[in-house]
């Protein structure tokens, strides 16, 4: 019978054939070291890599009377301050408002419309690293 090679034997073995690489001895020896220190190479990346910042953002909220309730049907308009593209949506159940794939990289403004009265106009920030950013909107706007 011949002998099992365990994973502390082989391994033990890839480092006695790299060894004689090294020093010369067998050509075996050297493909078994390179492939060995690729592998290694190719399990390492991947984990010492950076986290990518994501590729598109999200804008939601709810649209707020003064009494703080919801309103439905409200037009909520955001306008990319970069491009200068306006894109208007309307309030759904329960006064909720959605945004999604936005680019994280430009500037927006968030403004709320109904019956002649509007929101304040709020801001989003390319600096705000957030993926999903919630921003309230009320009409009429608070009193200060």
């Amino acid at each position: 019978m011949g002998k099992h090679l365990t994973p502390a034997r082989s391994q033990r073995r890839l480092f006695k054939d790299c060894d004689e690489a090294v020093r010369g001895r067998r050509t075996r020896g050297l493909a078994a070291c390179l492939v060995f220190f690729c592998m290694i190479a190719f399990y390492v990346a991947p984990v010492s890599g950076k986290k990518k910042k994501p590729v598109s953002r999200t804008v939601t909220g709810v649209v707020l009377d003064g009494s703080e309730n919801p309103i439905v049907g409200a037009s909520v308009e955001l306008t990319d301050t970069v491009s200068g593209k306006k894109v208007g949506i309307y309030s759904q159940e329960d006064g909720k408002y959605l945004f999604a794939d936005l680019n994280p990289n430009h500037d927006y403004e968030l403004l709320a419309r109904q019956n002649n009265l509007n929101s304040d106009v709020r801001k989003v920030s390319s600096l705000d690293d957030r993926d999903r950013i919630v921003i309230n909107l009320r009409i009429p706007p608070p009193k200060e």
